[in-house]
């Protein structure tokens, strides 16, 4: 058995801003698992990718398939809170910038891994929607941050369904307040990070039916059977 079969044999986790907040969480927890081999890819990580980019992603992934042969789970952490105060105030390339780090930066990355998962008939994704998406009220002055985690949320319904018939399953995670830069940047008091980093942790093992749903890491009791219902946990227009 030569090394990339013997290191194939553990799970091969990819983590997208990995070098700060909850990427950097996740990734040192997931290490602790000796079944697991966690990837860390930033802006400022050696494994350099700035996710706007599709040709950087397209590196970052080659580069991985080829030292590890496979891809098991993508996490999409990467994420900026760009400008805050009102939209006429914004520079609109600022704002253009934050829906193409948050979105773009999520759509490119889960492009490159679907073929890679379908190919070895197993895949788990995460993505991220914080920004009040879902919840009783949304905050003001974070239009473009709040704008590109509903697009998030709607993207990844839409890529579950169309994985329907596949091994490989994707959800939006809502971490809530966690003590991150980001959380600092908008003056809210954060907590730990262990029940976002649980919640990725049974989406990426135990889970095989929760597909397509946007869970909120603080509230929801994901493993309850209810989640089985095909429009609750979902972006839907509540009418009563």
């Amino acid at each position: 058995m030569d090394g990339k079969e013997t290191l194939t044999m553990k799970k091969i986790i990819l983590i997208t801003g990995g070098s700060k907040g909850i990427g950097k969480a996740t990734a040192q927890k997931l290490n602790q698992n000796e079944d697991y081999i966690v990837v860390t890819c930033s802006k400022t990580e050696p494994i350099f990718c700035d996710v706007r980019h599709y040709d950087h992603v397209k590196s970052m992934i080659d580069f991985v398939m080829k030292r590890y042969g496979r891809i098991d789970v993508l996490i999409n952490c990467a994420g900026i809170l760009g400008p805050m105060g009102r939209l006429e105030d914004h520079d609109i390339n600022d704002w253009k910038d934050t829906v193409d780090v948050n979105l773009m930066g999520t759509v490119n990355c889960v492009h490159q891994v679907i073929p890679i998962m379908k190919k070895q008939e197993y895949g788990r994704i995460i993505t991220f929607c914080g920004g009040g998406v879902g919840g009783d009220d949304i905050p003001i002055g974070f239009s473009a941050y709040n704008t590109s985690k509903f697009a998030i949320a709607g993207f990844t319904e839409v890529i579950a369904k169309e994985l329907d018939f596949f091994d490989i399953t994707i959800n939006a995670v809502s971490p809530g307040a966690v003590d991150t830069e980001m959380a600092r940047q908008r003056w809210v008091k954060g907590g730990s990070p262990d029940k976002v980093i649980e919640l990725i942790e049974y989406l990426i093992t135990t889970n095989k039916h929760i597909n397509g749903k946007f869970l909120s890491a603080k509230w929801d009791n994901y493993k309850d059977e209810s989640f089985e219902n095909k429009n609750l946990f979902t972006l839907r227009r509540v009418t009563k």
